[in-house]
Protein backbone atom coordinates (compact mmCIF):
# COMPACT_ATOMS: atom_id res chain seq x y z
CA UNK A 1 0.00 0.00 0.00
CA UNK A 2 1.42 3.45 -0.98
CA UNK A 3 1.51 6.19 1.50
CA UNK A 4 -0.64 8.88 0.80
CA UNK A 5 0.46 11.17 2.92
CA UNK A 6 3.93 11.63 0.81
CA UNK A 7 6.49 11.22 4.00
CA UNK A 8 9.60 9.38 3.57
CA UNK A 9 9.89 7.62 6.72
CA UNK A 10 6.99 5.40 6.26
CA UNK A 11 7.06 3.92 3.17
CA UNK A 12 3.40 2.57 3.30
CA UNK A 13 0.55 3.39 5.88
CA UNK A 14 0.83 1.00 8.76
CA UNK A 15 -2.27 -1.71 9.28
CA UNK A 16 -3.86 -0.90 12.74
CA UNK A 17 -5.28 -4.11 12.94
CA UNK A 18 -2.06 -5.65 12.39
CA UNK A 19 0.01 -3.82 15.04
CA UNK A 20 -2.40 -4.15 17.87
CA UNK A 21 -2.33 -7.38 17.37
CA UNK A 22 1.05 -8.36 17.36
CA UNK A 23 1.46 -5.99 20.06
CA UNK A 24 -1.03 -7.66 22.11
CA UNK A 25 0.54 -10.77 21.46
CA UNK A 26 4.18 -10.35 22.11
CA UNK A 27 2.97 -8.78 25.23
CA UNK A 28 1.02 -11.97 26.42
CA UNK A 29 4.13 -14.60 25.30
CA UNK A 30 6.67 -12.55 26.93
CA UNK A 31 4.70 -11.95 30.16
CA UNK A 32 4.50 -15.34 30.29
CA UNK A 33 8.16 -16.09 29.49
CA UNK A 34 8.14 -14.15 32.14
CA UNK A 35 6.33 -16.20 34.89
CA UNK A 36 8.36 -19.06 33.57
CA UNK A 37 11.69 -17.82 34.44
CA UNK A 38 10.52 -17.22 37.86
CA UNK A 39 8.76 -20.61 37.91
CA UNK A 40 11.66 -22.25 36.69
CA UNK A 41 14.54 -19.86 37.57
CA UNK A 42 15.81 -19.79 34.77
CA UNK A 43 16.13 -16.07 33.53
CA UNK A 44 19.81 -16.81 32.78
CA UNK A 45 18.68 -19.34 29.82
CA UNK A 46 15.33 -17.93 28.78
CA UNK A 47 15.77 -14.16 29.95
CA UNK A 48 16.20 -13.49 26.42
CA UNK A 49 13.43 -14.92 25.48
CA UNK A 50 11.57 -11.90 28.02
CA UNK A 51 14.00 -9.09 26.78
CA UNK A 52 13.30 -9.62 22.94
CA UNK A 53 9.27 -10.14 23.26
CA UNK A 54 9.48 -6.64 25.27
CA UNK A 55 11.53 -5.59 22.74
CA UNK A 56 9.30 -6.50 19.96
CA UNK A 57 6.28 -4.83 22.10
CA UNK A 58 7.87 -1.64 22.28
CA UNK A 59 8.36 -1.64 18.85
CA UNK A 60 4.74 -2.49 17.57
CA UNK A 61 4.25 0.45 20.01
CA UNK A 62 5.65 2.57 17.80
CA UNK A 63 4.28 1.30 14.72
CA UNK A 64 0.75 1.64 16.27
CA UNK A 65 1.60 5.33 16.66
CA UNK A 66 2.72 5.88 13.24
CA UNK A 67 -0.58 3.96 12.10
CA UNK A 68 -2.99 6.11 13.79
CA UNK A 69 -1.24 9.22 11.64
CA UNK A 70 1.85 9.87 12.96
CA UNK A 71 3.29 9.51 9.68
CA UNK A 72 5.94 12.43 9.92
CA UNK A 73 7.70 11.67 13.50
CA UNK A 74 10.93 10.78 12.77
CA UNK A 75 11.68 9.45 16.13
CA UNK A 76 9.11 6.93 17.33
CA UNK A 77 9.48 5.49 12.97
CA UNK A 78 13.34 4.63 13.58
CA UNK A 79 13.11 3.16 17.32
CA UNK A 80 10.47 1.12 16.24
CA UNK A 81 12.17 -0.19 13.31
CA UNK A 82 15.29 -0.61 15.16
CA UNK A 83 13.70 -2.12 17.89
CA UNK A 84 11.95 -5.01 15.76
CA UNK A 85 15.05 -5.24 13.84
CA UNK A 86 17.22 -6.39 17.13
CA UNK A 87 14.95 -8.59 18.33
CA UNK A 88 15.60 -11.71 16.47
CA UNK A 89 19.03 -11.94 17.25
CA UNK A 90 18.60 -12.15 21.18
CA UNK A 91 16.37 -15.42 20.29
CA UNK A 92 19.30 -16.40 18.54
CA UNK A 93 21.19 -15.93 21.07
CA UNK A 94 18.74 -17.86 23.25
CA UNK A 95 19.29 -20.99 20.95
CA UNK A 96 23.15 -20.85 21.42
CA UNK A 97 22.64 -20.88 24.77
CA UNK A 98 20.23 -23.57 25.23
CA UNK A 99 22.28 -25.94 22.85
CA UNK A 100 24.97 -25.32 25.37
CA UNK A 101 23.00 -26.19 28.22
CA UNK A 102 22.15 -29.44 26.45
CA UNK A 103 26.26 -29.77 25.96
CA UNK A 104 26.68 -29.73 29.55
CA UNK A 105 23.78 -32.33 29.92
CA UNK A 106 26.37 -34.87 28.03
CA UNK A 107 29.28 -33.47 28.07
CA UNK A 108 30.66 -37.26 26.78
CA UNK A 109 28.94 -36.63 23.55
CA UNK A 110 29.75 -32.61 23.00
CA UNK A 111 31.26 -32.01 19.77
CA UNK A 112 32.81 -28.58 21.32
CA UNK A 113 33.13 -27.28 24.88
CA UNK A 114 30.07 -26.08 26.19
CA UNK A 115 30.85 -23.17 27.46
CA UNK A 116 32.28 -22.23 24.41
CA UNK A 117 28.69 -22.21 22.34
CA UNK A 118 27.48 -19.54 23.37
CA UNK A 119 30.61 -17.28 23.55
CA UNK A 120 31.83 -18.49 19.86
CA UNK A 121 28.33 -17.91 17.96
CA UNK A 122 27.38 -14.76 20.19
CA UNK A 123 31.00 -13.18 18.91
CA UNK A 124 29.92 -13.81 15.19
CA UNK A 125 26.44 -12.96 15.30
CA UNK A 126 28.13 -9.49 16.78
CA UNK A 127 30.65 -8.92 13.39
CA UNK A 128 27.95 -10.28 11.14
CA UNK A 129 25.88 -7.32 13.10
CA UNK A 130 28.51 -4.82 12.84
CA UNK A 131 28.44 -5.41 9.14
CA UNK A 132 25.22 -4.93 8.71
CA UNK A 133 24.98 -1.27 10.80
CA UNK A 134 27.73 -0.22 8.31
CA UNK A 135 25.89 -1.51 5.51
CA UNK A 136 22.77 0.74 6.52
CA UNK A 137 24.68 3.40 7.12
CA UNK A 138 26.06 3.06 3.12
CA UNK A 139 22.42 2.67 2.19
CA UNK A 140 21.03 5.49 4.31
CA UNK A 141 23.47 8.00 3.19
CA UNK A 142 22.45 9.93 -0.03
CA UNK A 143 26.05 10.53 -0.29
CA UNK A 144 27.47 6.69 -0.07
CA UNK A 145 27.19 4.66 -2.72
CA UNK A 146 24.05 2.35 -2.22
CA UNK A 147 25.74 -0.35 -4.14
CA UNK A 148 28.06 -1.32 -1.59
CA UNK A 149 25.81 -1.16 1.20
CA UNK A 150 23.73 -3.55 -0.74
CA UNK A 151 26.65 -5.52 -1.43
CA UNK A 152 27.59 -5.45 2.33
CA UNK A 153 24.11 -6.31 2.90
CA UNK A 154 24.49 -9.70 1.39
CA UNK A 155 27.65 -10.04 2.47
CA UNK A 156 26.47 -9.99 6.21
CA UNK A 157 23.30 -12.33 4.96
CA UNK A 158 25.62 -14.87 3.41
CA UNK A 159 27.59 -15.05 6.59
CA UNK A 160 24.59 -15.37 8.78
CA UNK A 161 23.11 -18.21 7.23
CA UNK A 162 26.46 -19.93 6.83
CA UNK A 163 26.57 -19.29 10.76
CA UNK A 164 23.45 -21.20 11.04
CA UNK A 165 24.36 -23.69 8.73
CA UNK A 166 27.60 -24.22 11.45
CA UNK A 167 24.85 -24.40 13.98
CA UNK A 168 22.60 -27.31 12.87
CA UNK A 169 25.33 -28.95 11.92
CA UNK A 170 26.86 -29.19 15.33
CA UNK A 171 23.90 -29.70 17.13
CA UNK A 172 23.45 -32.21 14.47
CA UNK A 173 26.13 -34.02 15.80
CA UNK A 174 25.33 -33.79 19.20
CA UNK A 175 21.81 -35.53 17.98
CA UNK A 176 23.74 -38.35 15.71
CA UNK A 177 26.10 -39.15 18.81
CA UNK A 178 22.99 -39.55 21.25
CA UNK A 179 21.16 -41.42 18.80
CA UNK A 180 24.28 -43.93 18.34
CA UNK A 181 24.51 -44.24 22.21
CA UNK A 182 20.87 -45.26 22.25
CA UNK A 183 19.90 -41.89 24.63
CA UNK A 184 18.40 -39.70 22.01
CA UNK A 185 15.13 -40.39 23.13
CA UNK A 186 15.37 -38.55 26.79
CA UNK A 187 13.52 -35.79 27.46
CA UNK A 188 15.97 -33.43 28.07
CA UNK A 189 17.65 -33.85 24.25
CA UNK A 190 14.77 -35.32 22.07
CA UNK A 191 11.83 -31.99 22.90
CA UNK A 192 15.10 -29.51 23.03
CA UNK A 193 16.28 -30.49 20.05
CA UNK A 194 13.66 -30.87 17.96
CA UNK A 195 12.71 -27.33 19.10
CA UNK A 196 15.74 -26.01 18.36
CA UNK A 197 15.52 -27.00 14.99
CA UNK A 198 11.97 -25.24 14.46
CA UNK A 199 13.05 -22.18 16.17
CA UNK A 200 16.91 -21.96 13.89
CA UNK A 201 14.65 -22.35 10.67
CA UNK A 202 11.97 -19.95 11.29
CA UNK A 203 15.55 -17.34 11.71
CA UNK A 204 16.72 -19.05 8.95
CA UNK A 205 13.72 -17.95 6.65
CA UNK A 206 13.45 -15.00 8.50
CA UNK A 207 16.89 -13.45 7.63
CA UNK A 208 16.61 -14.81 4.18
CA UNK A 209 13.28 -12.36 3.96
CA UNK A 210 15.46 -9.48 5.44
CA UNK A 211 18.07 -9.54 2.44
CA UNK A 212 15.25 -9.89 0.01
CA UNK A 213 14.13 -7.02 1.72
CA UNK A 214 16.86 -4.77 1.63
CA UNK A 215 17.04 -6.02 -2.64
CA UNK A 216 13.49 -6.25 -3.88
CA UNK A 217 11.71 -2.65 -3.57
CA UNK A 218 8.43 -4.45 -4.25
CA UNK A 219 9.07 -6.37 -1.24
CA UNK A 220 9.82 -3.40 0.77
CA UNK A 221 7.70 -1.19 -0.13
CA UNK A 222 4.95 -3.96 0.61
CA UNK A 223 3.50 -4.65 4.19
CA UNK A 224 2.22 -8.20 4.52
CA UNK A 225 5.69 -9.74 3.83
CA UNK A 226 7.25 -7.54 6.79
CA UNK A 227 4.22 -9.64 8.80
CA UNK A 228 4.27 -13.16 7.23
CA UNK A 229 8.01 -13.24 7.30
CA UNK A 230 8.88 -11.09 10.60
CA UNK A 231 6.33 -10.74 12.72
CA UNK A 232 4.49 -14.37 12.22
CA UNK A 233 7.65 -16.59 12.44
CA UNK A 234 9.06 -14.27 15.19
CA UNK A 235 5.50 -14.96 17.58
CA UNK A 236 5.76 -18.46 16.37
CA UNK A 237 9.22 -18.64 17.61
CA UNK A 238 7.92 -17.03 21.07
CA UNK A 239 5.13 -19.43 21.43
CA UNK A 240 6.62 -22.33 20.48
CA UNK A 241 9.38 -21.96 23.80
CA UNK A 242 6.66 -21.20 25.85
CA UNK A 243 5.08 -23.97 25.13
CA UNK A 244 8.38 -26.42 25.04
CA UNK A 245 10.16 -24.23 27.42
CA UNK A 246 13.41 -26.20 28.23
CA UNK A 247 13.79 -25.99 32.02
CA UNK A 248 11.97 -28.73 33.21
CA UNK A 249 13.71 -31.27 30.84
CA UNK A 250 16.81 -29.81 31.91
CA UNK A 251 19.02 -29.78 35.44
CA UNK A 252 19.59 -27.66 38.01
CA UNK A 253 23.17 -27.16 37.37
CA UNK A 254 26.67 -28.10 35.02
CA UNK A 255 27.13 -30.81 37.21
CA UNK A 256 24.42 -33.23 36.51
CA UNK A 257 24.74 -35.10 33.79
CA UNK A 258 22.56 -38.12 31.72
CA UNK A 259 24.24 -41.19 32.28
CA UNK A 260 24.88 -43.45 29.58
CA UNK A 261 21.43 -45.42 30.61
CA UNK A 262 19.27 -42.57 29.09
CA UNK A 263 17.26 -42.25 32.08
CA UNK A 264 19.18 -41.97 35.26
CA UNK A 265 21.09 -38.24 36.39
CA UNK A 266 23.84 -38.28 38.05
CA UNK A 267 26.19 -35.71 39.87
CA UNK A 268 29.70 -35.47 38.78
CA UNK A 269 32.79 -33.68 38.51
CA UNK A 270 32.71 -29.60 37.70
CA UNK A 271 33.61 -29.43 34.12
CA UNK A 272 37.00 -28.60 32.92
CA UNK A 273 37.81 -25.15 32.85
CA UNK A 274 39.61 -23.95 29.28
CA UNK A 275 42.75 -22.19 30.27
CA UNK A 276 44.20 -21.10 26.73
CA UNK A 277 44.49 -17.73 26.07
CA UNK A 278 41.22 -15.47 25.10
CA UNK A 279 42.14 -15.50 21.52
CA UNK A 280 43.06 -18.77 20.97
CA UNK A 281 39.73 -19.80 23.07
CA UNK A 282 37.82 -17.48 19.87
CA UNK A 283 40.19 -18.81 17.22
CA UNK A 284 39.49 -22.21 18.02
CA UNK A 285 36.90 -23.18 19.66
CA UNK A 286 37.09 -26.82 18.84
CA UNK A 287 40.34 -27.64 19.92
CA UNK A 288 41.23 -28.67 17.13
CA UNK A 289 45.03 -27.80 17.33
CA UNK A 290 45.08 -30.04 20.36
CA UNK A 291 43.73 -32.84 18.39
CA UNK A 292 46.32 -32.10 15.93
CA UNK A 293 48.60 -32.46 18.62
CA UNK A 294 47.44 -35.70 19.82
CA UNK A 295 46.18 -33.66 23.19
CA UNK A 296 42.74 -34.91 25.10
CA UNK A 297 40.05 -32.22 24.95
CA UNK A 298 38.80 -30.95 28.48
CA UNK A 299 35.89 -33.45 28.09
CA UNK A 300 37.74 -36.54 27.65
CA UNK A 301 37.84 -36.44 31.88
CA UNK A 302 34.18 -36.48 32.17
CA UNK A 303 33.99 -39.30 29.04
CA UNK A 304 36.48 -41.45 30.61
CA UNK A 305 34.64 -41.36 34.09
CA UNK A 306 31.58 -42.17 32.48
CA UNK A 307 33.73 -44.99 30.31
CA UNK A 308 35.47 -46.39 33.05
CA UNK A 309 32.19 -46.75 36.14
CA UNK A 310 31.31 -43.23 36.24
CA UNK A 311 27.65 -44.02 36.57
CA UNK A 312 28.50 -45.14 39.74
CA UNK A 313 28.73 -41.85 41.70
CA UNK A 314 27.57 -41.97 45.42
CA UNK A 315 24.03 -43.08 45.49
CA UNK A 316 22.52 -40.28 46.94
CA UNK A 317 23.72 -38.45 43.89
CA UNK A 318 21.71 -40.62 41.38
CA UNK A 319 18.11 -39.34 40.90
CA UNK A 320 15.98 -40.98 38.32
CA UNK A 321 14.20 -38.49 35.55
CA UNK A 322 10.38 -38.28 36.32
CA UNK A 323 8.42 -38.72 33.74
CA UNK A 324 7.05 -36.66 31.38
CA UNK A 325 3.09 -37.58 33.09
CA UNK A 326 4.73 -36.45 36.36
CA UNK A 327 6.73 -33.10 35.65
CA UNK A 328 3.53 -31.01 36.34
CA UNK A 329 2.40 -32.95 39.41
CA UNK A 330 4.37 -34.86 42.12
CA UNK A 331 8.16 -33.91 42.53
CA UNK A 332 9.24 -36.56 44.33
CA UNK A 333 10.79 -40.26 42.90
CA UNK A 334 12.49 -42.84 45.22
CA UNK A 335 11.92 -41.15 48.40
CA UNK A 336 13.35 -37.92 47.03
CA UNK A 337 11.80 -34.39 47.03
CA UNK A 338 12.54 -32.70 43.61
CA UNK A 339 12.19 -28.97 43.42
CA UNK A 340 11.76 -26.68 40.08
CA UNK A 341 15.06 -26.76 38.54
CA UNK A 342 16.61 -23.85 38.21
CA UNK A 343 19.04 -22.61 35.43
CA UNK A 344 22.23 -21.53 36.36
Amino acid sequence: MTNPYGYDFWIYVPNKGAAIFFLVAFFISAAIHSWQCYRYKSVRITGLFVASGFLYVVGFALRVNGAFGNYDELGPYVVSVALIYVSPPLLSLANYDILGRIFYYVPYLSPMAPGRVLSTFGLLSLVIEGINGVAASFIANPKSDPTIGSALMWAALVLQIAIIISFLVIAGCLHRRCVRAGISGAPGIQKNLTTLYISVGLILIRTVYRGVEHSVKVVLSTEWPFYVFEATLMLINMCMWNVRHPAPYLPADITTYLARDGVTEVRGPEPPKDTRPTIVKVLDPWRIADLCRGREKPGDKISQEFEQGGNEFAPSDSVRLRSMSSRGGEEQQQGLERRPRELV
